[in-house]
Parts: structure tokens; C-alpha cells; sequence
């Protein structure tokens, strides 16, 4: 009778670890080459964000603001610059479907006009890193989500003219009524950051949770709202255990013009550990002063490890590392300082 041949139980043993050893070293380079795909994505999805930029400035001569604000109590209609921006991103559909009279932010009865809109996601303004897109409900309507906040500078206030105590002017590329030329960006095209990254917030997402995926408010986000005119008077109102309250709204409804929602700040540098605040009430629905108070330090955020993708004024866009020098980000961010910033600084 002959041998039988097979594998003993040692020998089989043996296999089954040479296979999990070159499972377990193949998974981190299929999940990098995956995040390769997904960040050159993202990567596109600005450029193309900044191509319908720049088609805009060429009919209007101008970029759009950041954000509209009437300053007619209860009536601000306070739009982004998205909503600007649909038909050079080719959805003229969505841009013909938004009532422009109706506040972007309003109740779900005042805005029903604008369901089909504001439920839609724009596949140009969605990185595949971050979670699944979702709807999150505001107010009672559910709003579809976005990844690129625009830049109001390095400063506090979104507003050209800020009530006291808020003093200083917007330097950045967006903000409130101000449609910058691109002769106002005396820094120059290609040293001006337009757009950078957010993550997006989820329905689930709370303060005890997961503090870096929403942001805080100063006040009630119904009457009140202290602006944020210091770095004093952010570690004193919104580094706290327990702040006045949060928004777990980030990135929610790209096309209303708001901190956090779709507007953010170089005041700190990318993906900063310490949470992001908004002072003053950005809603359509309210009145000044507590519009002039509207003052952000909100931190560009991604899931990319190691940094964030921004997009300059000219066009290019650039992955920019969290251990960038704070003064070069904030540098980066204003688009009229003077500041002289190397090419290899960043």
C-alpha cells in the first residue's frame, strides 16, 4: 500500500500564518492606494471649484461674496456663495430651482420652495474620505451636506462693518456683501488661499461625542450671540467643558453663507485639536447687532491624514501639512496683509 501523501497539521498551521502575515501586510497598502484615489478626488473636485470660480469672475469681475445679508430685520436672506457658483459648476438646474427671495435657512414652511435644492448633494463639492453623505435636519428640514468651507481670512469677523466690540475687517478671499476683485488681492493669486476642506457633521454627532465634528456657539443661537474679538475671548467662551451650546451643522446646507455651515478661518492652523467656535447669529430670520457680531474661529478640517487640500486664488490647489507654521497659514489665509511668504514655507 502507498504513501499518502497530504500536508501534516504543523505544515498547514504554517501556511495559514504565511497567508495572515501577507494579509496583514497587503490591507495597509490597499487602504493607502485607496486613500491615494480618494484624495486625488478631493484634489479635483476644488480645481473644479475653483475653474467655476474663475468663469464667475470672468462674466461678473468679481468672485461672489461669502455670503448676502439684506440687514433688513428678519429678512437677511442670507445666501453663499455656492448658490452663486451652480450654473459654472454645471447645475443650472438646482441654481434655476432656488427662490433667491426665500431665506436659504428659514423654517420648513417658508423654505418648502426650496426642498428640491437644499436636499440635493453636488457631487463636486463631496470628498470621498469623509463618511457617507447624509441629511441632517436643522430646524426641521433636512439639508444636504458639503466638504469645502470658504476663507474669510485670518481674523475674527465675517462682516464689513462690525458692531463694537468687534472691530476688525474680513482679510480673507469671502466673506459678508464683499465681492473681492482680483485686484483686491494684493498678496497675490497663487499666495491666497480660497478654499480648504471640512469634515462633514453627522446626525449623531454631539459635543460629548465628538467635539471636533461640530462647533460651538457663543450664546443661545436664539438672542444672543457674543462676537469672538480675541484669542482671550475664544479660550474664555468656547474652550470650556461646557460651552453655551453646539451646532452639529458643519458643512451642513452648502449653499447658506455662514461660519462653520460653509465659511471657516487661518486663525489656527489644519485639523487643530482644540474645537471651533462661531460668535453672533448668522440666521436669515434675525436682526443686528447680532449679525454685525459674526466672528468665527473655525480651523479647516479633513479625513486626509497629515493635512488638508486648499485651493488658491489662481486656480492651483495644494495639500497643505497640519505642522505648517501658524504664521505662514495665517499669511496664506489674508489676501491684502503684505506678508512675504516663501514658496518652500508651505
Amino acid at each position: 500500500m502507498g504513501k499518502r501523501r497530504g500536508f501534516t497539521l504543523i505544515e498547514l498551521l504554517v501556511v495559514i500564518a504565511i497567508i495572515g502575515v501577507l494579509i496583514a501586510l497587503l490591507l495597509p497598502a490597499v487602504q493607502q492606494a485607496r486613500e491615494a484615489a480618494r484624495s486625488a478626488q478631493c484634489s479635483n473636485n476644488l480645481k473644479q471649484i475653483g475653474l467655476a470660480m474663475h468663469i464667475y469672475n470672468s462674466a461678473v469681475g468679481a468672485f461672489p461674496p461669502g455670503r448676502f445679508n439684506t440687514h433688513v430685520a428678519g429678512r437677511g436672506n442670507c445666501w453663499g456663495p455656492y448658490s452663486q457658483l451652480l450654473p459654472q459648476l454645471e447645475q443650472l438646474p438646482i441654481y434655476n430651482s432656488f427662490n433667491f427671495s426665500l431665506a436659504p435657512d428659514s423654517d420648513p414652511v417658508l423654505s418648502a420652495p426650496n426642498l428640491t435644492g437644499y436636499t440635493t448633494f453636488i457631487n463636486t463639492l463631496i470628498c470621498p474620505s469623509d463618511s457617507a453623505p447624509e441629511l441632517v435636519v436643522v430646524g426641521g428640514s433636512p439639508f444636504a451636506t458639503h466638504n469645502y468651507n470658504v476663507n474669510v481670512g485670518s481674523g475674527y469677523s465675517v462682516v464689513q462693518r462690525p458692531a463694537p466690540p468687534l472691530a476688525d475687517i474680513p482679510n480673507g478671499m469671502f466673506s459678508e456683501n464683499l465681492a473681492v476683485t482680483t485686484a483686491m488681492i494684493t498678496d497675490g493669486l497663487s499666495g491666497t488661499v480660497a478654499v480648504s476642506e471640512t469634515i462633514r457633521s453627522t446626525s449623531s454627532d454631539t459635543f460629548a461625542t465628538n467635539p471636533l465634528g461640530v462647533f460651538v456657539i457663543t450664546g443661545n443661537n436664539s438672542t444672543t450671540g457674543p462676537p469672538i474679538t480675541s484669542d482671550a475671548d475664544y479660550a474664555a467662551m468656547c474652550l470650556t467643558n461646557t460651552p453655551p451650546g453646539f451646532q452639529a451643522t458643519r458643512g451642513v446646507r452648502w449653499h447658506y453663507g455662514a461660519p462653520g455651515h460653509s465659511m471657516y478661518n487661518h486663525r489656527r492652523p489644519p485639523n487643530d485639536r482644540r474645537v471651533d467656535c462661531r460668535g453672533g447669529l448668522p440666521h436669515s430670520t434675525r436682526s443686528d447687532p447680532l449679525w454685525s457680531w459674526l466672528s468665527l474661529n473655525v480651523a479647516a478640517r479633513s479625513r486626509h491624514p497629515g493635512g488638508v487640500h486648499s485651493l488658491f486664488a489662481d486656480g492651483h490647489v495644494q495639500f497643505l501639512k497640519d505642522s505648517v507654521n501658524v504664521g505662514v497659514w495665517q499669511a496664506l489665509g489674508s489676501r491684502n496683509r503684505g506678508e512675504v511668504v516663501s514658496a518652500d514655507a508651505y
